[in-house]
This record gives C-alpha cells, structure tokens and sequence, in this order.
C-alpha cells in the first residue's frame, strides 16, 4: 500500500472538509451524539459517533481483502445501514463505489460487474439464491437485517483505520450506474470535488439548516443518485438525520406516522410515488406533517396537475427539481418563494452555470427552446473507460444534458422534454411531454405517455399509451377525442393503446425508448 497519512483532526468548520469521509469525522467530532440514521425497519439508530466508528471498520473490512487506493467496488444493496458503511467506507478506504440498485436482475448485475471490473463484489445476502455457484465465487454476501449480522463481523476489526490514503479531491470517488433512458447504460464517475461542490451548494440553494433539526424521509433506492444527492449526502454534510426506509413500498401506509413522529422536514420522490401516494390517502391523513416544507418530486418530468392535487389534497407543496447522473442537481424550484408557480425547474443552483444553446451551441434568448446546457465544479469528471463519449458531451466544460428547455426573462427554467424523445411529424416538431400534460388531464388516466412511431408519409405519426386508474376504463377513441379539445389535428394521437403499465427504469423514469422499439 502507497501514500498512506495521518489523520486529520482539525476540523474547525465543515467547509474545511474536502471530501465526504472528512465530512463524517467532522461530525464524530462536533456532534457526535446527534442521530445520523434512525433505520425503519430494524429500528437501528446511529449517532454520528458510531456511525463513523462503522464506517472506519467497514474501510479495514475492504483493506482485510487487498484492497488498494483506486480499486472499485460494486455495491448491490437495499436501503439500510450497511448501504451507508460500505458508500462512506469505500470512500475511506481512498476507493471508488459503484452502486446499483437493489431491484437490479442478475444479468443485469453479471453486465455491469464485466463493464466495472471492481475489486470487490458486494450483494445484499437476500440476492444470494439467484445465482449460481460459479458466480457466486467472487461475490461478497452481506446480511442485511435485524440482528447486526454484518457489524457484528466488523467487531475483531480495528477501530482506526490501518492505512489511510491522501485523497486527491479530483480523483473518482463514485461510479454511478446510469441506466439510460436514450441509450445504452453507462459509468459516471463522479470525483470527491464534484460531491462536495454540489452537496454544499444544494444545502445552500435548498437552505438545509445545520442546526440540527434538518430530518429526511428517505425511500427512494440508494442505488440511484436522487436520495443520496437530496438527501443521504446533503444530511451528511448539515448534521441532519435520516429516517431510511427499505423503499416506498415498505413504508406507503406509514409515511405520514414517521413524518409527524420524527418531524420531518424533507422528503424525495418520484413521479410514480406520487401518484400512489394519491391513489393510497384519498383525503389527508390527519397526522401533524407541519414540519414539512415541500416535498422534492425528480428522475423524472412532473406534470403540473399532479403537483396541483397533492397541495390540494395534503396542503403540500411539491417542487419540480431536475438534475443529471452527470451533474447532479443543478436547480433549484423552491415552492416557498413568494409569487412561486409549478411547472418550472427552477433556477441554476450557485455550484453551476446554465444555458440554453441552439444547434451551434449559440445561447438563445429567453422564451426560445433549445438544449440544456450545464457548466460547474458539479459536472462529472468522466464516463468510465469512454473518453469519446465524454468528449461528445462536454465541450468547452458545457455538458450537453440532451435536453430540451427554455427560461423566462426572469431567469425562470423551464424544461420542456428529451431532445432524443422529439417526434418529427411531416417536418414539424412535436414535443410529446406537452401532450402527455393533456393526457393527464382526462379523469380516466392514471399514466400517459407519447412516442413517435414511423409513417409512409409523415416519417412519424403519433401514438399514446394509457394506463387507467383502477377500477376505471376508458377507450382509444375517448382519449383522441379529448386531445382532439386541446390540440390541433397534427399532435392529436393518432393511435392510442391501452396498456396495464409503461416500462421504467429502477429510478421511475419513462422508458420512451422500450415503447419505440415495440412499435418499430
């Protein structure tokens, strides 16, 4: 092992702290008896203190098996505290994590281990019995549970950390798995400066206090990048906590009871989370959710009529945010400010800068749409063992989102749909996110969404795809005839199929993609 050091024990403010496992010795310092994680399900409750203290021993577990500084390891394991040792731990250990999702299907896991090509291999031990003897040679099992199965292998461990590296700010500290949603999936590496750059600015553009009083729900998969930027990372940074749920799925008839009882102030969602959450409370629970501010809803495009029902319904307001595995992100759409509206994404947060540019990279003037353009220390450092494709993407430091959005004369953004998503009807342009808005407003319709499907004679016609809300129906000629009502002729679907469900991938996004390649 090379470049080993002393610790560092003069942390006198946070901004001192030039990466995340700084970050949670800061805390073991200063405020080492505030709760960090309260874990749902197993009821498991770790103070800053001990959490640090398990992260030091989770790094000495890593360096047990050889490992070096740079080595990467991939991480499939559900939302728990053992999902936080190994995310922090790797990081200690001057390593590289690669998480991925829990609900990720083996092939799935077996590609990208072949694509990563990590040190280590870390599975959740309930995956154990989907594979096979072979694969399972090089796979670490971890018992996640109840009992403390996996810290309890953790106790002949040191309680310092037998070699610690110089981290190099600009080195990878994380290898996000992108799940393409117009592509192929794809490693983000993401450097110790790009996460305290955007972690610190979110914390500002957000106000998460660090008073100590800042509690967020989390119950999207840790796997993806939306509850680690929103809420693991920055609660990490502030000194908050954090109530962890295995998934939404878990914890849907009780995340009104943990709000009120822990005085939650903040909570990630997706599209689909909303949308159940309507379906599952019909009126307000009645429970005290007045530490809540807003409700963040991301990782996918937020139709402004739900956004209006849940703050009828809850009397709570839910901010459109909008962000990239390779940012990170980069607005703010604070639902609090005075003259607030939804439907926007927001304003730049202070970590970036953004743009709108046309096809020559040319900024365009307010109320025009082009592409997303984003600039910044948040901007990633590179795609995995694909220079070309980063270099496709990021020019001049702008990184091309392959977005299409516009802003206001105020400085207002608006986000409009996936450039790669535009259906091109007869030469005309159609943006199918502004008819899935009207799809949405039929009572009948759970879900809807739009994609371009070839025509002799217009190259592309439309088609729709609707989901009912249960127990309701509704027919293909029904939803033509009420878009027929906001739109003209050459955007009314032509076709619409009624379907059971719309393809998604583990972070809730559309998957237009899959519905094209049906309807080829």
């Amino acid at each position: 092992m090379t470049d080993c050091c002393e610790l560092r024990s003069d942390y006198s403010k946070i901004e001192d702290c030039k990466n995340l496992s700084e970050v949670i010795y800061y805390h073991a310092e200063h405020n080492p008896d505030r709760v960090f994680i309260y874990d749902v399900r197993s009821e498991r409750m770790y103070t800053f203190k001990e959490f640090n203290l398990a992260v030091e021993k989770t790094a000495n577990y890593l360096l047990s098996f050889g490992f070096e500084k740079g080595d990467r390891v991939t991480g499939v394991i559900e939302n728990s505290p053992e999902f936080c040792f190994f995310y922090f731990g790797v990081i200690r250990a001057g390593g590289i994590f690669n998480p991925m999702p829990f609900t990720s299907h083996k092939e799935e896991i077996l590609k990208n281990i072949r694509l990563v090509d990590p040190r280590l291999v870390v599975i959740d031990g309930r995956k154990e019995k989907e594979f096979n003897d072979e694969e399972k040679k090089d796979i670490l099992f971890v018992p996640v549970g109840v009992e403390r199965e996996f810290e309890k292998s953790l106790q002949g461990l040191q309680d310092q950390l037998i070699c610690r590296f110089k981290i190099d700010e600009n080195s990878p500290a994380c290898l996000y798995y992108s799940s393409g949603t117009t592509a192929d999936p794809k490693g983000v590496l993401y450097s110790h400066k790009n996460m305290i750059a955007l972690t610190s600015s979110l914390c500002r553009g957000f106000k998460f206090s660090s008073a100590g009083d800042e509690t967020h729900i989390i119950m999207l998969p840790l796997g993806h990048t939306a509850s680690t930027n929103y809420s693991l990372l920055p609660c990490a940074y502030v000194g908050g906590k954090i109530v962890m749920g295995e998934s939404f799925w878990h914890i849907r008839n009780k995340i009104w009871k943990l709000i009120e009882e822990h005085r939650a102030t903040y909570m990630e969602v997706v599209p689909t989370v909303l949308y159940s959450i309507l379906n599952i409370y019909h009126n307000h629970p009645g429970n005290d959710i007045s530490s809540m501010r807003y409700v963040g809803c991301g990782s996918a495009p937020l139709q402004k009529g739900i956004q209006a029902q849940f703050q009828e319904r809850f009397n709570l307001k839910v901010a459109n945010l909008y962000g990239l595995s390779e940012t990170g992100p980069t607005h703010i759409d604070d639902p609090l400010m005075p003259g607030w509206k939804p439907g926007t994404i927001g304003v730049p947060l202070d970590v970036n800068e953004a743009k709108i540019v046309d096809e020559n990279d040319h900024e365009l003037p307010p109320r025009m749409t082009g592409e997303i353009v984003i600039k910044g220390d948040n901007v990633f450092v590179g795609y995995f063992r694909n220079e070309a494709q980063y270099k496709s993407v990021v020019k001049d430091g702008w990184f091309h989102t392959g977005d299409l959005g516009y802003k206001d004369e105020t400085g207002v953004y608006y986000f409009v749909d996936r450039k790669k998503d535009l259906i091109i009807k007869g030469g005309m342009n159609i943006v199918p996110g502004q008819i899935d808005e009207i799809l949405m407003l039929h009572p009948a319709v759970k879900e809807g969404v739009t994609i371009g499907v070839p025509d002799e004679m217009f190259g592309e016609e439309v088609k729709s795809f609707i989901v009912p809300k249960d127990g309701m129906s509704v027919t293909p000629e029904e939803i033509i005839d009420h878009c027929a009502k906001y739109l003209p002729k050459m955007k009314t679907p032509k076709f619409v199929e009624i379907v059971d469900d719309i393809p998604k991938t583990h972070s809730g996004k559309l998957l237009r993609k899959k519905l094209r390649e049906r309807n080829k």
